[in-house]
């Protein structure tokens, strides 16, 4: 968040309000893992939040296996979320593992307020979160994606079970019958009859050597219920190699109609069960498209008089990286609202015009007349992300160092305007001065 102010009295004035805005600035939750938060449901919620957080991060919900607990899982995406700004909520299951039955209630409708708490609470991205596991993990990723599809974009299931063939509840039990692809796929679509959006994205990973949820049951039922639910088969798919830290997986991806990456499949030979120490996680992570490093903090949006609140920007995830120009509509300026962020790093868009204030363009925005519209998104892209100040005076408010995401600047007509004030203040009272002493 950048809040651009322009000062109408000298600056020295204005140090009060700055410190409030600043101190009100500060995250509600320090980086780190914070254990055990109250979010409002009696599963056990431990929250990573990274030291350079994304002004809008993606989240991911990894969850542990059987006779595991939250701390189980809080290695696993920690290293990946300190590279690229997104959180981490690590549950605890209510017994020996999680209860992964298809439904929207229960242990799944907790985590399901977990995201919401953290999407609240954290400026999190609704529209990035996900879910991944291992085991009993892996088999409750099917289940969420399966009955609160309108809350995750995609799940890594790293040796589980298809949704539905859990039995066990909080202990430890399947059954996976013969079933038909759309059998399969009737559980998934059961589990959340009322929603019609687009379903989330799946990576499957089983090792062939696994005896505890046999790969020769499990897998081919996983492959049968996913591509059903989505809508793919083989006459869309290509077949590759990705060779990991332990292993060489055989890679089946699959696109929709779009040509739209949906589903990934990944079979190792003489691979084991516990897939969860064998390296997959940052290529997890590149299947959720979380791998994209974005500056924390951005530009910020409007000019002298906005009103509050409104988004700079709707597009992608950063605000100026690595060469990139921000894509999106600038919104109205605003002194407390924290802008959306723009475009993806690199990418070509270009800034459309926003809507209040005549300054704090992106880089190379060009303002409008005193009063209208400037160019760009949220403001200037912040130094950290290579971002540039406009080329001319009082073309924009230029971006600043990133400071982890909230920073105070002025333009250079704001600082002119102060000084001058200043020295007409120091001048009045060096006047004063002298009058005193002749008077005495």
């Amino acid at each position: 968040m950048s809040i651009h102010r322009r000062f109408s009295v000298p600056a020295f004035f204005q140090i009060g309000a700055v410190g409030a805005v600043l101190a009100s600035a500060t995250p509600a939750v320090a980086a780190g893992w914070q254990n055990g938060v109250k979010y409002g449901a009696n599963t056990t919620m431990d929250l990573y939040v990274p030291a350079n957080v994304d002004a809008s991060p993606g989240v991911v919900v990894a969850l542990h296996y059987c006779s595991g607990n939250s701390g189980s899982a809080h290695s696993w995406f920690q290293g990946e979320a300190d590279k690229y700004g997104f959180l981490i909520i690590a549950p605890s299951a209510g017994g020996n593992c999680f209860d992964a039955s298809p439904q929207r209630s229960g242990e799944r409708e907790n985590i399901s307020k977990m995201v919401a708490y953290v999407v609240t609470n954290n400026h999190a991205d609704a529209k990035r979160v996900y879910a991944a596991g291992a085991s009993s993990g892996a088999c409750m990723t099917q289940a969420l994606i399966a009955a609160y599809p309108e809350v995750f974009s995609g799940g890594s299931v790293l040796a589980g079970v298809p949704a539905g063939a859990w039995t066990g509840g909080n202990a430890y039990g399947w059954t996976t019958p013969s079933k038909t692809a759309a059998e399969w796929g009737d559980i998934v679509r059961k589990a959340s009859p009322n929603f019609t959006g687009p379903r989330p994205h799946v990576q499957l990973w089983h090792g062939t050597a696994d005896t505890t949820l046999t790969y020769s049951q499990n897998f081919p039922a996983e492959v049968s219920q996913w591509t059903n639910v989505l809508g793919v088969s083989d006459a869309n798919s290509m077949t590759s190699s990705w060779k990991g830290s332990q292993d060489t997986w055989a890679r089946i991806s699959y696109k929709d109609a779009s040509g739209t990456l949906v589903m990934e499949t990944n079979v190792a030979q003489g691979a084991p069960h516990d897939l969860s120490g064998r390296g997959l996680w940052p290529d997890v992570v590149r299947f959720f498209g979380l791998d994209v490093d974005t500056p924390t903090g951005g530009g910020g949006t409007g000019g002298a008089s906005g009103t509050g609140g409104a988004s700079g920007g709707s597009g992608g995830k950063a605000n100026g990286g690595a060469g990139g120009v921000p894509t999106g509509t600038g919104g109205t300026g605003n002194i407390a609202g924290a802008p959306s962020v723009g475009g993806s790093p690199g990418s070509a868009g270009a800034p459309s015009p926003g809507t209040a204030g005549a300054s704090n363009g992106t880089a190379g925005g060009t303002p409008a007349s005193a009063g209208a519209p400037a160019t760009g998104t949220a403001g200037a892209a912040n130094t950290a992300g290579g971002g540039t100040k406009p080329p001319s005076a009082g073309a924009g408010g230029g971006g600043s160092s990133d400071d982890g995401g909230c920073s105070v600047s002025t333009t250079g007509a704001d600082q002119r305007s102060a000084s001058a004030v200043l020295g007409l203040v120091i001048a009045g009272l060096a006047a004063a001065i002298r009058r005193r002493r002749r008077s005495v």
